[in-house]
């Protein structure tokens, strides 16, 4: 059979048609890399930091020499320092304030100022890849400052070391991130649940059994409470038992990480919920999903820490609920960090039984559900 051209253009044109009706085909093939490639563009499309970095820098040997460095690195324009006096330890310093970057010049330094090689000790945080990238432009601005105050080429030996010393693996760094991940799925688990139940007319459905939205949404809370907790003890066991992570699980810590991801799962249920039911059909519901679900993924700090991004994107991402989800499991999990947890986690109390309540008065109230 012989092939009519006139015939092909005229599918073209209603499959082209079809295309532009739907509302996801568009989205995915058109709008949505365009987000990821100025997403992914402006977090690593520069070789170089686009915001400074917090150093903390604690100077045991408080001579001329090495507050000319600490100047040095100030003017840099990479670091915000912020100096801890001396009595300080450090060490307990950035477990109770969640430090990734720490700078510590030795007591000693002016006493072996004169042999050429001095030893200062960089905290970095693993997961944080600029932090620990920032430690050779670190000992170069060291080594400049040292050079500039004595006549002759000195050596500059930067100790490296994670921001704690149990902590030497970036999966570490990691757990949260995942924890994250799996909280984020309540935004899915409704988004796509709540139209699909309606356009098959479900509710109805259980209606004439007796069964109410309340009891529906209750019954959702529970499955999904269970099911959130079964995956994270899960992925927490993969990482201990396979990986080595070197995670605190005290009593107090391992409690109150329950608590912060039953309180993200609940909001965002609640947040699922609400857009599943602006949405009328499956289709609408994708592109809703995706428009909320991938900005909390890549700028919460699932994969990656919010302190690589530029400071554009930071600013973005104190705006996300997840973000301190994720903050506050990594002040218990890897700092246990307990007090810095309190404020935020009444914060996020008060988010979810708000967002929950809206929600679930909205869905329990709209007759046409």
């Amino acid at each position: 059979m012989q092939t009519n051209p006139k015939r092909i253009f005229l599918y073209l044109k209603l499959d082209a048609k079809s295309f532009m009706r739907g509302k996801t085909g568009p989205f995915f093939l058109i709008v949505f890399p365009i987000m990821l490639i100025l997403l992914f563009g402006s977090i690593f499309g520069s070789s170089a930091a686009s915001s400074k970095t917090p150093l903390v820098v604690q100077n045991l040997d408080p001579g001329n020499v090495t507050w000319d460095i600490v100047n040095n690195i100030n003017q840099t324009g990479l670091f915000s320092v912020d100096i801890i006096a001396p009595n300080v330890n450090i060490s307990t310093y950035i477990a109770r304030n969640s430090i990734d970057s720490a700078l510590q010049i030795p007591a000693n330094f002016s006493a072996n100022f004169a042999n050429g090689v001095i030893s200062l000790t960089y905290y970095s945080n693993p997961s944080n890849q600029i932090a620990a990238a920032l430690g050779q432009t670190l000992s170069n601005e060291i080594a400049q400052s040292y050079n500039s105050n004595l006549t002759g080429s000195k050596n500059v030996l930067l100790v490296s070391k994670p921001v704690l010393e149990k902590f030497t693996k970036t999966i570490d760094y990691y757990i949260p991130g995942f924890i994250g991940f799996t909280i984020l799925s309540g935004v899915f688990a409704l988004i796509y649940q709540v139209p699909n139940y309606r356009q098959k007319k479900i509710f109805r459905q259980l209606s004439f059994v007796g069964l109410t939205k309340s009891e529906w949404l209750a019954a959702s809370v529970i499955f999904f409470t269970i099911s959130t907790f079964i995956s994270d003890i899960i992925l927490v066991g993969i990482g201990y038992s396979v990986f080595g992570a070197n995670i605190s699980l005290t009593v107090q810590s391992v409690l109150l990480s329950a608590l912060v991801i039953f309180l993200g799962m609940i909001s965002f249920l609640a947040i699922g919920l609400l857009a599943g039911l602006l949405t009328k059909e499956e289709n609408s519901a994708s592109l809703i999903g995706n428009v909320i679900f991938y900005p909390l993924l890549f700028l919460s700090g699932v994969f990656f820490p919010i302190s690589d991004m530029p400071a554009f994107l930071q600013v973005v991402s104190e705006f996300l609920p997840l973000t301190y989800f994720i903050k506050t499991l990594d002040d218990l999990i890897l700092f246990n960090n307990i007090q810095a947890t309190v404020l935020p986690i009444i914060i996020m109390a008060v988010l979810a039984v708000f967002l929950f309540v809206v929600a679930s008065f909205i869905a329990t109230k709209k007759e046409r559900i």
